[in-house]
C-alpha cells in the first residue's frame, strides 16, 4: 500500500478554480458598478417622484367630498320634486327650496369640475414622472438581478475552490502522518476541513495548518536526504503565506464592506464613495492573492512530487 499519494492534480484544480473565481469576481464587480449607478439614479430622483405623487394624491382628495356633495344635493332635489304640496303657499315654498338647492348643486358641480381639471392637469405631469420612475426602477432591478446572479455564481465557485483546497491540505497532511511519526503531535488531517469551514476559527487556522504542512514537508525531505540541507538558505515561505492570508482576509472584508454599503446602508454606495476605485482595489487585491496562492500551490506540488518519486526513502 502506498504511503504517499500524488496530490498535484488537486493543486492544479484549485488553480483552475482560482482563475474561474477571479474572472467571475471581475464580472461581478463590473455588474455591481452598473447596479450602483442605476441605484444612484433611483435615490437621486426618489424625492422628486414622491413629491409629485403626494401632490397628485392630495389633488384627488377633494374629489371624494365633491362627488358626495353633488350626489347629496341631486338626491335632495329629486326627493323634493317628488313631493305633492297641498296648498299654493307650500308649492311656492317647495319651488323656492328646489331652486335654492339647484343653485347649490350648480356651485358644487362647478367646484367639482374645477378640481377635476386640476387633477387632469396634474395627471399629465404625474404620469410622465411615474413612467420615468418605473423605467429607472426597472433598469435598477435588472442591474441588481444580473449582479446577484453573477455574485452567487462567484460565491459557489469560491466555495468549490475552498473545498478542493481543504481536501488538498487534508491529503498532504495525510501523507505526512503516514511517513512522520512525530506528526501525531501535530494537527490531524481532518483539521484542514475544520480550519476552513468553522466560523471565527477560519480567520487564522487555515494559514497555520498550511504552514505546518509546508515546514514539516521540508523537514521530512531534508531529513531523508531528498533535499540538500542549506544552512545559508533564506526561507521566505512563512512571509509568503502571511502575505497571501493577509490579502485573502482584506479581499473578503472589503467585499463584505462593499456589499453592506450597497444593499443595507442608506442610499447608493456610489453617492458616498468612489465605487470604481474600491472595485478596482478589490480586483487587484484578489488577483494578487490568487497569483500568490498559485505560486504556493505550484511550489508545494514540487515537494509532493519529490515525496512520491522518493517514496522508498521515506
Amino acid at each position: 500500500m502506498k504511503k504517499i499519494t500524488n496530490n498535484t492534480m488537486l493543486g492544479k484544480l484549485t488553480i483552475v478554480l482560482n482563475v474561474a473565481v477571479l474572472v467571475f469576481f471581475i464580472i461581478s464587480m463590473l455588474m455591481l458598478m452598473k447596479f450602483d449607478k442605476t441605484n444612484k439614479v433611483v435615490v437621486s430622483e426618489r424625492n422628486g417622484y414622491e413629491k409629485a405623487y403626494e401632490e397628485y394624491a392630495m389633488a384627488q382628495h377633494p374629489l371624494k367630498q365633491d362627488s358626495a356633495e353633488v350626489a347629496y344635493y341631486q338626491y335632495k332635489i329629486d326627493t323634493l320634486q317628488q313631493r305633492n304640496p297641498a296648498s299654493k303657499d307650500e308649492r311656492k315654498a317647495l319651488a323656492q327650496t328646489i331652486e335654492d338647492n339647484k343653485q347649490i348643486l350648480a356651485e358644487k358641480v362647478k367646484i367639482r369640475n374645477e378640481h377635476l381639471a386640476q387633477v387632469e392637469e396634474l395627471a399629465g405631469s404625474y404620469n410622465s414622472i411615474k413612467a420615468h420612475w418605473d423605467e429607472i426602477n426597472d433598469n435598477n432591478d435588472k442591474a441588481k438581478r444580473s449582479f446577484v446572479m453573477v455574485a452567487i455564481l462567484t460565491l459557489v465557485l469560491f466555495i468549490c475552490k475552498t473545498i478542493v483546497l481543504a481536501h488538498y491540505g487534508y491529503k498532504n497532511s495525510k501523507n505526512l502522518h503516514n511517513v512522520a511519526s512525530w506528526m501525531k503531535d501535530g494537527m490531524a488531517p481532518y483539521m484542514s476541513y475544520v480550519s476552513w469551514f468553522v466560523p471565527v476559527y477560519n480567520l487564522l487556522k487555515p494559514v497555520s495548518f498550511i504552514k505546518e504542512i509546508w515546514e514539516e514537508t521540508d523537514y521530512v525531505l531534508e531529513n531523508k536526504g531528498i533535499l540538500a540541507t542549506d544552512s545559508n538558505k533564506v526561507d521566505n515561505s512563512g512571509l509568503y503565506l502571511g502575505i497571501w492570508w493577509g490579502l485573502m482576509l482584506i479581499s473578503v472584508l472589503l467585499m463584505n464592506f462593499v456589499l453592506y454599503k450597497t444593499f443595507f446602508a442608506e442610499g447608493a454606495f456610489f453617492l458616498k464613495f468612489n465605487h470604481g476605485s474600491i472595485a478596482i482595489a478589490a480586483i487587484v487585491i484578489m488577483a494578487c492573492c490568487m497569483l500568490l496562492e498559485t505560486y504556493l500551490i505550484l511550489t508545494y506540488n514540487k515537494k509532493n512530487k519529490l515525496m512520491v518519486d522518493n517514496e522508498e526513502k521515506l
